[in-house]
């Protein structure tokens, strides 16, 4: 026989693993392939996973059916593709089978036979191999892959927040600080990355870290089919792999046994620095031979597969952001020596602003720059808190006082690390010596989270012992158990420690980590307008002089997500004395700047910018010059225009093109869209009730609706409801730009922020009443391609 298939699927459903046994039994009798079943390894004695690998490896052609996004059958498709395996997948024709396909479509590259029946699978599994190249799916990807990284980890964690993923994210962060290179597939930052950029990031890491999420969870189902197949992936590729779930989580037969089932902090922390520690000395041992793993041979003689455009996500490209950053005025405003709320949706650059800033403030050795982005924390532990006590006036006096305690033991914490960095260390009797002693004495912890359970825990336990006490004694028992006078002695600490320093930059970012949809959403802005408002406060009071207190230069700069912002500053009761900043590349030629300077970064000096779409691009796609047919099609943000292009050049690198043709940017399209959606579910799916449920209502519709017929959609989204929650749900799909107004005829805005939607919407009411006819709205671009949104146009 040419070939041997091997079957992979899942036993559940009966009546479809028994079609897929028909299946196998056609082949066979066909004489086009000897094709094995899973179940037809023997493995008596042995661990069920060794015996299906093995077969795997002695297959030519493999076919996996993932009707059910089998974990079982995912981490075998992982395994497969690693090991350069002609790959075919297959799919039980259903309408929730096919729902499910286009919500996981990481495989878009990979062919897949929808069938109802045995027989019909068979024949289009026979009809597709005999059709197929001898190239597999692995040799295209492997042209981009990036070189194997000394000390470096790929982190994959869930979509929820909880204390293990909490305690992950933690320890993660602490070896980036040591120096490790880190890369993390945030699905709240990541979205839907495509297959290429999963491949490469495994591929390139000396260890992969994957986190399970608990079947009560959302989104458990598809995060935990694509972490199986990346566990397949680490591997095939013989990448160090450690699996962390809770004990609420049942693994699968093919890697239970690689699987760390959480219990303690202490335990997981020991277990994770003992698996990452055997994986970096592995890996020194290979290399201190000389042995390295052999970069994938390239086979295509284009420039085309050398273009190089870093990350996406800001986080994951800190070490090579001075390359290709873009400044901004809004960059500008936080090197300059002031204090400000910089706010922008996600994607805008908010996190590279951050990280570029911290970089050139900290290359002044006059400067202390202190990083706060507390990971997933426990706002709900706060919030419980705020809602335990009476009167807003206690509110904001708990919030004031417990931001006040954070920042100043951030300050103290960081200028302490910094000095004992210095080559003379720390010498007795200085100022730095008695702050440092001054923490150590008090237990004040090195990290925010922790520091951020001891507040949460102490506050409840007096509230609990004391729950009948008046406001005043409320106030003074709270202020004494979230820091007594630690706040003051560190403010006269700080001042004798820091006072010939030029600047003190606090950079807080990543508060909307913990935002969420819930009854305690309003605690939650007031808690965040706390932090607002404590910007200017707290910059006030280092500013004071006397003969306690020396003066210090301390800057704060917040960076908030906008949607977060106009809710929070809802709460705040003088919003125009807060300073802040909106990040938004409107501009094209600004957004366009993003792509030039990263392929700048790469090439001689005085090359022009405009030769990356001259010499790698073509000239029009549909009629209509190429820049402008993305910037039509994308939302303009620096991290969506990014992954298009990465998309475009990787597909026609795959196809062996010498540019970038029309074809690749339609392919690109797809790839980017289903991205978009998954990101607009990740990222607002918290705050907007039955969100996803209800964009696919929009599937198959035109792009322009009338009002009637868009209530109707989310209607049926919210499976019924009163028009109450239609009408609310709306304004969300306002709010986030997945749906925009028609503010004129033929005119349609998207809306950025609130006072914008405002004027929007006024505008939209008095067009509708001019022409006699409802208002109209339009899906964005952005979207229409995954939900195969059919344009008016």
């Amino acid at each position: 026989m040419e070939h041997k298939a091997f079957l992979g699927y899942s036993k559940n459903p009966a009546d479809v693993s028994q079609e897929i046994l028909h299946a196998s039994n056609v082949i066979n009798k066909s004489g086009f392939a000897e094709a094995q079943t899973w179940e037809a390894t023997p493995a008596t004695g042995r661990l069920i996973i060794e015996t299906v690998l093995r077969a795997i490896d002695d297959s030519t052609i493999c076919l996996f059916d993932v009707t059910t996004l089998s974990q079982n059958v995912l981490f075998e498709v992982g395994y497969a593709f690693s090991q350069q395996k002609h790959l075919m997948l297959s799919v039980h024709k259903t309408p929730k089978s096919q729902h499910d396909w286009r919500s996981f479509d990481i495989f878009s590259t990979i062919g897949c036979i929808f069938y109802e029946t045995g027989s019909e699978l068979a024949s289009k599994f026979m009809t597709g191999m005999a059709a197929a190249s001898e190239k597999t799916l692995w040799d295209d990807v492997s042209q981009a892959l990036d070189g194997y990284s000394r000390n470096s980890l790929f982190y994959v964690p869930t979509y929820h927040t909880s204390e293990a993923e909490r305690n992950l994210r933690r320890m993660v962060g602490k070896e980036r600080d040591l120096g490790t290179k880190v890369t993390i597939a945030d699905p709240a930052e990541q979205g839907s990355a495509p297959l290429a950029w999963y491949v490469n990031a495994v591929y390139s890491s000396t260890a992969t870290l994957l986190q399970m999420s608990a079947e009560r969870h959302d989104r458990n189902r598809l995060h935990n089919a694509r972490t199986a197949f990346i566990a397949g992936l680490a591997r095939g590729l013989n990448r160090p792999l450690l699996i962390v779930v809770d004990e609420e989580y049942q693994g699968p037969v093919d890697y239970k046994d690689t699987l760390y089932t959480y219990h303690t902090k202490k335990k997981l922390s020991d277990k994770f620095k003992e698996w990452l520690g055997k994986a970096f000395d592995a890996w020194n041992r290979e290399n201190a031979q000389a042995v390295q793993l052999e970069a994938p041979k390239v086979e295509i003689a284009t420039e085309l597969k050398e273009l190089k455009f870093g990350d996406y996500v800001a986080e994951n490209e800190s070490d090579t952001l001075d390359e290709y950053f873009v400044e901004t005025a809004e960059y500008e405003a936080v090197l300059r020596e002031s204090s400000v709320v910089f706010v922008g949706r996600k994607g805008m650059g908010k996190s590279a602003n951050m990280i570029r800033a911290s970089q050139v403030l900290g290359d002044d050795r006059r400067n202390l720059v202190c990083l706060i982005r507390p990971t997933n924390y426990d706002l709900d532990g706060l919030v419980g808190v705020l809602q335990s006590i009476g009167g807003d006036g206690n509110q904001s006096f708990l919030v004031d006082s417990f931001w006040r305690f954070l920042l100043y033991s951030e300050i103290a914490i960081t200028a302490v690390a910094s000095a004992e960095k210095l080559p003379a260390g720390i010498s007795s009797g200085t100022p730095i010596a008695h702050l440092r002693d001054y923490l150590a004495q008090n237990d004040i912890s090195d990290d925010f989270s922790v520091r951020l359970e001891k507040v949460i825990d102490g506050a409840l336990a007096e509230l609990k012992e004391a729950p009948g006490n008046t406001i005043q004694k409320q106030r003074e028992r709270i202020a004494q158990v979230l820091h007594g006078n630690i706040v003051g002695n560190l403010r006269r600490l700080l001042g004798e420690s820091l006072r010939d320093r030029h600047r003190v930059a606090l950079l807080v970012d990543n508060l909307d980590s913990a935002w969420t949809r819930s009854g305690q959403l309003q605690s939650q802005a007031v808690l965040l307008v706390g932090l607002l408002g404590a910007v200017s406060r707290i910059a006030e009071d280092f500013q004071k002089e006397n003969n306690r207190l020396q003066s210090v230069n301390v800057t704060i700069s917040v960076f908030l997500r906008s949607d977060i912002y106009d809710e929070v500053i809802r709460e705040a009761r003088e919003p125009d004395k807060i300073n802040t900043k909106r990040i938004d590349w409107d501009q094209p030629d600004l957004l366009k700047r993003v792509m030039d300077e990263r392929y700048l970064s790469a090439r001689p000096s005085g090359t022009s910018p405009d030769e990356l779409w001259q010499r790698f691009f073509c000239a029009e796609v549909d009629g209509t010059p190429t820049l402008d047919h993305i910037f039509a099609t994308i939302l303009p943000r620096p991290r969506d225009l990014v992954y298009f292009c990465k998309a475009a050049v990787q597909n026609a690198a795959n196809a062996r093109h010498s540019v970038v043709d029309e074809s690749d940017i339609h392919e690109a399209e797809k790839l980017y869209s289903k991205f978009a959606v998954d990101a607009l579910l990740v990222e607002y799916g918290s705050t907007i009730g039955h969100l996803e449920d209800v964009i696919y209502e929009f599937t198959g519709s035109e792009d322009i609706l009338s009002r009637s017929t868009v209530l109707e959609l989310i209607s049926d989204g919210l499976d019924g409801g009163d028009n109450r929650a239609a009408e609310e749900c709306l304004e969300g799909l306002l709010k986030i730009s997945f749906l925009g107004i028609e503010v004129r005829d033929g005119e349609i805005w998207y809306p950025e922020r609130a006072d914008q939607l405002r004027k929007a919407k006024i505008l939209a009411r008095k067009t509708s009443r001019r022409g006699k006819r409802e208002e109209r709205y339009q899906i964005h671009p952005a979207y229409r391609n995954f939900l195969e949104v059919e344009s008016s146009a």
